[in-house]
Parts: C-alpha cells; sequence; structure tokens
C-alpha cells in the first residue's frame, strides 16, 4: 500500500510529495577536465609557469574541491534521477542524493573561498565574493553551505518541517533560500573550465 502524500511530506521530507522531474543538468562532459587538474597543474608549475611555493596550498584546495563538488554533484543527480525512476519507493535514494548535493555545496563554496584566500595572498587586499542581499547566486551557495555546514535548529529549520535543507523541482531548498539546479551546475561548470583554461594555457593572470 502506497504512502499518502501527507504520510510523505509528514514523515519523510518536507515536499517530498510534490517532487517529480530532476532538473539537475548532466555535468558528465566535464568529468574528463576535472579528472586532469591535478595532472595538468603538477606539470605546468615544474616545467612551464613555476608558482611560487606558498599559493600552492591555496591551488590544491581549490582543485580538490572543484573536482569533488563536480563528483558530488553528478553523483546526486544519479541518485537522485534513480529515486524518481523507481516511483519513490526507496526513500533512502532522496536522503543519499540530498548528502551528495549538499557536500557539492559545501565543496564548492570552499572552492571561492580559497580563490578569495589566495587573491588576498598575491593582492594583499580584501574581495567579497558577493554583497549582503543581493540575491547572487554565490549567496545563496554561501547561505545553503553555512546551513549544511552550521545546523542551528531554531533558526535554519522551519516550523513543521522535518529537515534544514531539502530537494524539490525547483532545486536544493532550506529557510529563506532556494538554489536551481541550474544556477547550481552553472557554478560547478564555470569553475571547472576556468581551472582546465588556466592550466592549459598557463600565465600569471590565468589562476583562478
Amino acid at each position: 500500500m502506497p504512502f499518502t502524500n501527507y504520510a510523505l511530506d509528514n514523515y519523510f521530507a518536507q515536499g517530498i510529495s510534490e517532487l517529480s522531474e530532476c532538473n539537475a543538468p548532466d555535468l558528465a562532459e566535464h568529468s574528463a577536465e576535472v579528472q586532469d587538474l591535478i595532472h595538468n597543474f603538477f606539470l605546468n608549475s615544474i616545467f612551464i609557469f613555476p608558482i611560487k611555493t606558498e599559493y600552492k596550498p591555496y591551488i590544491f584546495g581549490i582543485i580538490r574541491r572543484v573536482q569533488m563538488a563536480l563528483v558530488e554533484y553528478q553523483n546526486g543527480r544519479t541518485l537522485l534521477l534513480l529515486f524518481l525512476n523507481e516511483s519513490k519507493k526507496n526513500k533512502s535514494l532522496y536522503f543519499q542524493a540530498l548528502s551528495h548535493f549538499e557536500i557539492a555545496v559545501t565543496q564548492l563554496y570552499q572552492a571561492y573561498e580559497f580563490r578569495r584566500k589566495l587573491e588576498k595572498k598575491i593582492e594583499s587586499k580584501e574581495t567579497k565574493l558577493f554583497e549582503k542581499g543581493d540575491g547572487s547566486s554565490l549567496e545563496k551557495l554561501n547561505r545553503l553551505s553555512n546551513i549544511s555546514k552550521h545546523l542551528e535548529t531554531s533558526s535554519t529549520i522551519p516550523e513543521g518541517n522535518l529537515h534544514h535543507v531539502w530537494i524539490s523541482n525547483n532545486g536544493i531548498c532550506a529557510s529563506g533560500v532556494t538554489m536551481s539546479f541550474t544556477e547550481l551546475a552553472d557554478l560547478v561548470k564555470e569553475y571547472v573550465v576556468a581551472l582546465a583554461n588556466a592550466f592549459s594555457n598557463p600565465n600569471q593572470d590565468s589562476i583562478p
């Protein structure tokens, strides 16, 4: 006997009964690019464009997190599709997909933070990733990352909800914010492409 929509939304996850499609774009075409990042950075930093040792931890931090953001995003997409293709029978798949998307968000935001710190070290000036209240994709990414890492039950879980972060047809949701899958995918893709281009044509200005 299938669960009612009321039971699904009140005992598993808010809004799960309305989840009917996976709108996360497929980024599989960028998998090869992301796999080569460490190798290309290693070779280029030795033979083509030497990079100061003090900068390398930041660059490694960026690369590792961008790689994992793409991997975790794709894992989330795969499991969400599987959950929907199985007519939402296996609720564990939903929560696995959610966890992978949360990790992708956190890893990607950390990559931007590493870049900001690297720019500060190189240029000796503070830069902002976004302006508070600007509604940008990076502000949404920051909000979701903070909620995922620092759960504050009273402030991040709306009354009557079961989870602080959840999936909808529109994207990844939390209290006061919804980041569309397209927004998340675009940020991941742009960073992967930027890194791939930087390490294929390295110069002083191309470090992302």
